[in-house]
């Protein structure tokens, strides 16, 4: 990706016509939660109960953001940045940048306006109104905040996007295993990296056709993102809880009922996720999510938890609810 870039002229900065901004909330940290209040991002038209959502938010700091996060990242942006132009560009970590160096980021970015949005598993891509794609992938600890100038730079902001109309979008990554970049064609980057479909997108026989080419534990192939993009190991864990499947259990050992279930179990898990906005607050008491650790409960049966590492990976699980298959 280095140097794949030719500078090219700015983007236009006529005005945006017909904006209408559904959501000017001025604070989202997704997986964290913090000391502010509701008042903090909530305007007269922001709806309170969203905010809240906002507030509560995923408290498991050990959390990768996984397709749940990252949609809701990108929902967030929509309803934020959209048709704003962007006055600015400040790199505060050029660790995080992929492919290009910081004047190049902010040279091409200034004056543009990002239009659109599109994910792909754990990435997100933000379209600009002159033909490039912003890429972020979240690492381990990534988030993003939109905010009122006034208001203080978030302490991790890596890279901080400044608009027109006073606000700034915050790219924060405490560990700084995220990325940030710049494309051309988002097809051609996904190619590249030989990722799978997306795990909301693939069809139930694209699914029985990966399980039925491959061989391992049945959470490897679900975290492996050539072959299914999206799905991170608390996702795969809640997966296999509703599926009552040992996240270890070989997938010679399925049978294709059991494999179809799976599918539908994944679906429904990461929509009803996405509903929740990836809040653990607001997903149901019957999942595993809230309940993954040591000295927990398993909410279906009330019999301890288990763990166990599958490819370098814990792995939490109901040894009574999920049987393995041999």
């Amino acid at each position: 990706m280095a140097g794949a870039f030719r500078p090219m002229s700015f983007c236009s900065s006529t005005s945006h016509h017909g904006l209408n901004t559904a959501w000017d909330g001025d604070l989202f940290n997704n997986r964290r939660n913090s000391s502010i209040s509701l008042e903090d991002i909530a305007p007269l038209s922001f709806n309170k109960d969203v905010t809240q959502a906002i507030l509560h938010a995923t408290n498991d700091v050990n959390a990768m953001p996984e397709l749940p996060d990252v949609e809701t990242f990108k929902r967030y942006v929509d309803r934020t940045s959209l048709h704003r132009r962007i006055s600015g560009v400040d790199v505060r970590s050029a660790y995080v940048l992929k492919g290009v160096s910081m004047d190049e980021l902010a040279r091409r970015l200034k004056g543009c306006r990002f239009e659109s949005s599109r994910r792909h598993g754990k990435h997100l891509f933000v379209r600009t109104d002159g033909d490039l794609w912003l890429r972020l992938h979240f690492g381990m600890t990534g988030s993003l905040r939109y905010f009122k100038h006034e208001q203080r730079t978030p302490r991790h902001t890596r890279v901080l996007f400044v608009f027109a109309n006073g606000h700034r979008l915050a790219v924060e990554d405490q560990r700084k295993f995220g990325e940030v970049g710049l494309l051309k064609d988002v097809d051609e980057f996904l190619k590249k990296r030989a990722l799978g479909r997306d795990a909301l997108d693939i069809s139930l026989p694209q699914f029985k056709e990966i399980f039925g080419k491959h061989r391992g534990a049945v959470k490897t192939i679900l975290l492996n993102q050539k072959l299914i993009a999206g799905i991170g190991n608390i996702y795969a864990d809640e997966i296999l809880f509703r599926a009552r499947i040992h996240p270890a259990t070989q997938v010679s050992a399925l049978k294709e009922k059991t494999v179809a279930k799976l599918f539908r179990a994944a679906r429904d898990i990461l929509k009803k996720a996405i509903d929740a906005k990836a809040d653990m607050d607001r997903m149901p008491k019957s999942w595993l999510l809230p309940r993954r650790g040591k000295g927990r409960k398993c909410p279906r049966c009330g019999r301890e938890l288990k763990s166990t590492t599958i490819g370098g990976r814990t792995a939490w699980f109901c040894a009574q609810c999920q049987k393995r298959a041999h």
